[in-house]
């Protein structure tokens, strides 16, 4: 694992305080097969031998200086801020005041100097550690040399892509010729289990490419640093099998049995209970960071202990007694096998999933990560360069220019971010265009429009009955939907701008000249709630899609789809449901935000269809109650010089820019913060504050980021519900799962309780909630649970739900939900837990605007709410290949889009077009004949794909794409 800790100008772990210097000189020695003593301490980096350190030993004296900024060997300065320690200044809440610790005294902080660095600490996989406490001394020698030798393989390619700054702002940005580090190699966890681990402290200063000593920035050290563990295992297990040691690939299984996309390799011959039973550091962190509501780094500052590390030789005795407890010994080990001649590896069309699955465009860290996994144990790293480069070219992967960087950050040089070739399928590019295409078919077709009479009648009879008339902004929209949108037609509304009350009159005018509505949501449970406000059966996008292509549903030239919330709708949905309403000659209604909670899955139809054909716009923001509050939920929302909301386009919001936004949010937010010291005293302070509140718990809505976030809140909230008796204390523990997952779950009667999965037998759907009334011990096993529904819906508020905790285990605690869950919602009362990592502008917007009439709190710790302007304006919108825009190929052929600017695509020559042709249709028609059970999840994932997509892929007459049909890979397909 590569895990990457910034340092102070202290030189202190910048999460855990930790003198890191002194704690890296801890272990100084190892005894080799001889017993004699060797040092664990070693200089690094291109820019340790221009310092002429390599011959040299790594020392206390020479380590401080370099942390400095310093040349150990001569004195000089290696970089402008060298030496500078920074200024002390006291720590202050949001209103200025001192902080006080726990004894009353004023905490606190070093602002600014010189940054000592980074420690990159690279650590053996748990079976590569127990085969190293195992083994005879000389044996164990090797296996050290193994792993050294795989670290430095990874930290050398790792230093290739560190990059530094130059010029006024820093805004000019070129490449290091190197760094320097010391390793420091470690042999135990601070449990004192096996965990061999090196240390590479790289200090702050670097060698320019123009060769100029400066610091550098350690953007590309967080960003490689996945893609560099891949390359370090890789190396790890083909060194260990050079030792004759055999290796197996291992596909990771949920609770559930299904696959989760994630291979590794591992030692054959060390079993997982083994793992399990070395791996207590991890399972304490993992067991303190579900129950606190923090992350892992957070729980490893919170329960560590002082290593206070024994003797080489006492570690090593110590192990093997533990060892004893297994009949593990390497002579089990040599007689093991693996499984690498048998793996049956991912098509090339299965990876492209996988690369595809979040992201309509990769680049080269992820077909590192994906690749790397997959061929986990059976290449090296140049085995694996080879194979993506292969990779490329069997899959005639399309060229997407690098992320995009605001005009006034742009230097005379760019960043690697900001100029590396980026990637996507052929057939993500083709969605995205076919998109765009049936939007812009589609955009004079009038045979969905109402009269101007109907309209005009709706709204007048609309505005006597609510005693209001509609604004000119609301009236636009009515009349753009009805009358002036084709057959794809895009209504963005700002959050809380009354999305709904459009919809009542459009379905109102629609309905009236004999059109049939129907809602499509990217959930049930928000299906449940559009049909409830809108009066319109609506239904899930994946269901809608399922009963389309099973043939469980036709549509009408007379049907109309409103997809709700459409900001949150990936490419494919869009184009799928596009396709087929093209067909039937329905039209289809996007409305949503593109600006608040983005896609799960790759890319954003809704910003595609926006692009096509526009939209118009709801701005009025009326959800709520006080003008301050609308003014801060306006503050989130991109503007023009003149005020007006504009679309924000991804990667144009400048630093500078969004930092502003993040002050001025900032401090409209400010008496909505509330600070603690810890994030364990902000979940006490955001509990306690829910119990002050007078309001009703359904008028209360407490939100997190994060599972373990929202786990830690629901027990806090349910310990109080507990106090107070306003729920049971006699507890049953059943067993909950989500997701794959399984856990523990504690119910009391009076929980309130959500199902997290459909059942027709219950009547339920991801997203239904219930309150428990009764608990009782079933004969059959497990217990017997009477539920009340809790819902908006009148018919179904209070049914009566009954199950067995054995046979229905898809449900968790309902007090707490994340940010992406809470999406459509409406509260009096919002409590809202910062996460700096997880927190940017869209999670920020949909979190404020749950508020209605009540008052929004903002939890976060000292440290937290000073960093908190840095992301309430961050942008993270999902990229498209269209908006990305192809990189130039004068070889590659252009194709048209109407009413846009030519682009360019891949397209192959006419003879292998035509045999390429004649194999997909063979294939085809193999996959169509060949019965469901016998595929695998990949294959019918891809039978479903193209029995959607291939109507429209022959009709646009799409270049195919067959995978490489390379031995042991499963054989899929792409379009």
């Amino acid at each position: 694992m590569f895990n990457v800790t910034a340092l102070t100008a202290q030189g202190t772990d910048s999460k855990s305080g930790a003198a890191v210097v002194e704690y890296l000189m801890l272990t100084e020695y190892y005894l080799d097969k001889d017993g004699n003593a060797q040092d664990t301490m070693a200089w690094g980096g291109k820019m340790a031998a221009h310092l002429n350190l390599l011959s040299t030993a790594v020392t206390r004296e020479s380590m401080s200086k370099l942390a400095e900024g310093f040349d150990p060997q001569t004195g000089r300065a290696l970089c402008q801020n060298a030496g500078q320690k920074g200024k002390v200044r006291p720590k202050v809440d949001k209103n200025g005041d001192p902080v006080l610790d726990a004894q009353g005294k004023p905490e606190v902080v070093v602002v600014g100097g010189h940054r000592v660095g980074y420690d990159v600490t690279v650590s053996a996989p748990k079976d590569v550690g127990i085969l190293f406490a195992m083994e005879s001394p000389e044996r164990r020698d090797a296996v050290l040399k193994a792993h050294q030798a795989a670290s430095a393989e990874a930290m050398n390619r790792l230093e290739q892509m560190v990059e530094t700054r130059r010029g006024k702002g820093g805004k000019d940005v070129i490449g290091v010729k190197g760094l320097v580090w010391s390793s420091h190699q470690h042999f135990a966890g601070r449990d004192l289990d096996m965990d061999l681990h090196t240390h590479h402290l790289v200090y702050g200063v670097a060698l320019g490419a123009d060769g100029k000593e400066s610091t550098f920035d350690a953007v590309e050290i967080y960003r490689h640093a996945r893609a560099m563990d891949e390359i370090y295992k890789l190396e790890l297990y083909k060194n260990l099998q050079g030792l004759g040691y055999q290796v197996e690939h291992v596909r990771e299984l949920d609770d559930d049995g299904k696959e989760t996309n994630r291979s590794y390799a591992r030692l054959a011959g060390i079993d997982q209970d083994v793992i399990d039973h070395f791996s207590k550091r991890r399972k304490a962190l993992l067991e303190y960071a579900e129950q606190h509501g923090v992350s892992t780094q957070q729980a490893n500052k919170a329960t560590r202990k002082h290593k206070n590390e024994p003797t080489y030789t006492e570690l090593v005795e110590h192990w093997q007694e533990a060892l004893k407890d297994f009949e593990l010994t390497p002579e089990t080990l040599k007689a093991a096998r693996g499984n690498l001649n048998k793996v049956e590896h991912k098509s090339d069309a299965e990876l492209l999933e996988l690369l595809h699955e979040n992201e309509a465009v990769f680049n080269d860290i992820d077909l590192v990560r994906v690749l790397g996994m997959e061929y986990a144990g059976k290449l090296d790293a140049a085995g694996l360069h080879a194979r993506i480069e292969q990779f490329k070219q069997d899959n005639g992967l399309v060229l997407v220019n690098a992320e995009r960087l605001a005009d006034e950050d742009r230097g005379q040089t760019l960043a690697r971010k900001h100029t590396e070739d980026r990637f996507c399928a052929p057939w993500m590019l083709q969605a995205e265009q076919a998109v765009v295409d049936i939007a812009n078919r589609r955009a004079n077709e009038t045979q969905h429009h109402a009269s101007q009479a109907t309209v005009d009648r709706v709204i007048e009879d609309y505005q006597k009955a609510k005693g209001f008339q509609l604004s000119q902004e609301q009236l636009v929209a009515v009349n753009h939907i009805c009358r002036g949108s084709g057959g794809v037609a895009n209504l963005s509304g700002l959050a809380g701008t009354g999305k709904t009350t459009i919809s009542e009159l459009y379905k109102e005018a629609l309905e009236s000249e004999g059109m049939v509505l129907l809602g499509v949501c990217v959930s049930n449970k928000a299906a449940q709630k559009l049909e409830v406000e809108s009066g319109m059966p609506s239904t899930s996008m994946a269901q809608m899609l399922h009963d389309l292509a099973e043939g469980k549903r036709e549509l009408q030239p007379n049907d109309v789809l409103v997809i709700d919330e459409a900001g949150m709708v990936d490419t494919r949905d869009t184009r799928a449901l596009l396709a087929y309403a093209e067909k039937a000659k329905s039209k289809v209604i996007l409305q949503g935000d593109a600006e608040q909670l983005q896609p799960i899955g790759a890319g954003s139809g809704f910003q595609l269809t926006k692009q096509a054909v526009g939209d118009v716009k709801l701005t009025e923001i009326r959800r709520q109650a006080r003008q301050e509050d609308r003014e801060t939920a306006m503050g989130f929302y991109a503007k023009n010089e003149n005020g007006e909301v504009v679309d924000l386009k991804k990667g144009t919001r400048s630093r500078r820019e969004t930092l502003e936004l993040g002050d001025e949010q900032k401090e409209r937010l400010m008496d909505s913060i509330v600070e603690a010291h810890s994030q364990e005293k902000c979940i006490e302070r955001l509990v306690n504050d829910y119990f002050k509140n007078p309001a009703a718990l359904d008028d209360k809505l407490v939100l997190a980021h994060s599972r373990a976030e929202v786990g830690a809140l629901n027990a806090g909230i349910r310990k109080g519900l507990k106090e107070r008796g306003e729920i049971g204390t006699d507890e049953v523990v059943v067993e909950g799962r989500v997701n794959g997952r399984k856990f523990d779950l504690a119910l009391v009667e009076g929980d309130r309780v959500m199902f997290t999965a459909k059942s027709k037998d219950l009547g339920v759907v991801n997203g239904t909630q219930a309150t428990i009334q009764s608990i009782k011990a079933s004969r059959s096993g497990g217990y017997d649970i009477v539920g009340a529904l809790r819902s908006e819906n009148p018919k179904e508020n209070g049914r009566k739900v009954v199950w067995n905790t054995h046979e229905h285990k898809a449900v968790v605690h309902d007090y707490a939900v994340t940010v992406h869950k809470s999406q459509g919602q409406g509260k009096r009362e919002v409590f809202h837990r910062m996460n700096l990592g997880m927190m940017d502008n869209a999670s920020s917007l949909v979190a404020f605007t749950r508020l209605t009439k009540g008052h929004y709190r903002l939890y976060g710790t000292y440290d937290d709410v000073e960093q908190l302007n840095t992301r309430l304006g961050l942008e993270r919108l999902k990229a498209t290949v269209l908006d990305a825009g192809l990189k130039d190929d004068p070889q590659r052929p252009v194709v048209q889009r109407p009413g846009a600017v030519a682009r360019p695509t891949t397209q192959r020559p006419a003879a292998q077009r035509t045999r390429i042709q004649g194999k997909l249709d063979a294939l085809l028609k193999e996959h169509a004949e060949r019965p469901k059970p016998q595929m695998s999840e990949g294959e019918r994932k891809a039978r479903w794909l193209l029995e959607v997509l291939e109507p429209l892929r022959r009709a646009r007459q799409a270049s195919p794409k067959l995978p490489a049909q390379s031995p042991n890979h499963r054989q899929g397909f792409s379009l």
